[in-house]
């Protein structure tokens, strides 16, 4: 008498790659939203007519705004180059040149995104998980550093890679963005260099544990 074996799970492929297509289509759609209008007047019913796409597809994907708020935000990185890997201290001057064209290429979506509740809440969360990135390359280069001193060092030199700041280079004074990227890199080249020199200027170094030596010393003066 034969044993017959267990059917094995069916696997799609093909159904996939037709799920990810569905996905890159609805955050291709709010894109063209988002370069015109507001995060807040966008709501899923909405995706779904500009996707082309039934309702019910796209709660499958994200079943909320804050689901398809931060799927849109992390999709974005890459395109302007947020998620890019951090080089060494003294190559920070480097970073510019690699996101500021990347910002240019999404000017018009990033410009109508910032400043806008949503856009802040996510940058701010972004941060947050991004500091650890920026402070450890600042600790492997300098580590006799102050952890308060290299918080506040990777905030000065992290502003300077933002969007924020191209944008205020570019649309509040007037540089062109070839002057937007060499006084980035100016800016965060001359940071990192101040911070190998003197870095007394964000506060000063936590008092060390006393030693017993020091203890003693102190209790006979």
């Amino acid at each position: 008498m034969s044993v017959k074996s267990k059917p094995r799970p069916y696997h799609s492929n093909l159904r996939d790659a037709q799920s990810a297509q569905t996905r890159e289509r609805i955050l291709m759609a709010a894109k063209r939203f988002l370069e015109t209008d507001d995060f807040e007047k966008l709501t899923l019913r909405r995706i779904a007519e500009l996707a082309d796409v039934s309702a019910p597809t796209v709660y499958a994907h994200f079943p909320t705004m804050d689901d398809l708020s931060r799927a849109f935000f992390f999709w974005l990185k890459p395109h302007i180059g947020t998620d890019l890997a951090l080089p060494a201290l003294d190559a920070f001057a480097s970073i510019p040149a690699q996101v500021y064209p990347r910002y240019a290429a999404q000017g018009r979506l990033l410009r109508n995104l910032m400043n806008t509740p949503a856009w802040d809440r996510l940058r701010r969360d972004d941060w947050a998980a991004k500091q650890d990135g920026w402070t450890a390359a600042i600790r492997k280069s300098l580590p006799g550093l102050a952890p308060r001193q290299i918080e506040r060092a990777a905030i000065a030199l992290a502003a300077f890679s933002t969007p924020s700041v191209w944008r205020w280079l570019l649309d509040i004074t007037g540089c062109s963005e070839a002057e937007a990227e060499l006084i980035a890199q100016w800016a965060m080249e001359a940071l990192a260099a101040s911070l190998q020199r003197d870095p007394s200027g964000l506060g000063p170094k936590e008092p060390k544990h006393p030693t017993p030596a020091t203890r003693k010393q102190g209790a006979s003066s």
